[in-house]
């Protein structure tokens, strides 16, 4: 059904935009407060910047990173994120004008094509109302990130240890031996039989 979709979302979006990047801008910086909007609106500035009247034409992009950035709202890196996974190798400079001493920023992706996996991903995210803010919206994207391990917690193992029998340390310890010996090798791990009571 994911894929149905993208299918449909390919064909929709072939030569369409709904709005003027001005108008797609203030509607930005309105649903700033909503990430379910500001991810219907974000996703139809980048099919602006794909196939739009003015397609290549990043400033829209610039643009609302500099409303996120004047409002101190996280989303900005978001922004560049995802932008940068659309068009990867695109680089966003900000620049310090030596005469007048404003400072410019622009979005350079020049040579760069669109990834159309992710733009089918973006689709779907707003059909199905995926907040831009969420973890959810993220992980569809680049996936779930791989769980690091806690560190150990001497006291709570200690703690834990101190309740086990002899026999039962034992084993742990056999067992604690195997996943060292799985690690330095990266041999198969086999755990020692456990002794029916």
């Amino acid at each position: 059904m994911f894929n149905d979709n993208i299918k449909q979302n390919q064909n929709d979006r072939k030569g369409k935009y709904i709005m003027t990047n001005t108008t797609l801008e203030t509607a930005f910086n309105r649903a700033l407060g909503n990430g379910v909007n500001l991810g219907e609106t974000f996703n139809q500035l980048i099919k602006n910047v794909v196939t739009g009247k003015s397609k290549g034409d990043t400033t829209s992009i610039v643009n609302v990173i500099a409303m996120a950035n004047k409002k101190g709202d996280k989303i900005e890196q978001r922004i560049k994120r995802v932008f940068g996974l659309v068009f990867e190798g695109a680089t966003f400079k900000t620049e310090k004008n030596k005469k007048t001493g404003k400072t410019t920023s622009k979005m350079i992706i020049k040579g760069i094509k669109p990834n159309q996996k992710v733009l089918d991903i973006l689709d779907k995210l707003v059909d199905d109302k995926v907040s831009m803010r969420g973890d959810k919206f993220m992980q569809a994207l680049i996936g779930k990130p791989a769980k690091k391990s806690s560190p150990l917690n001497v006291k709570s193992f200690i703690d834990t240890c101190s309740k086990r029998s002899t026999d039962e340390l034992k084993e742990m310890q056999k067992i604690i031996k195997a996943a060292i010996k799985h690690q330095e090798k990266n041999v198969v791990v086999e755990l020692p039989n456990k002794k029916a009571a």
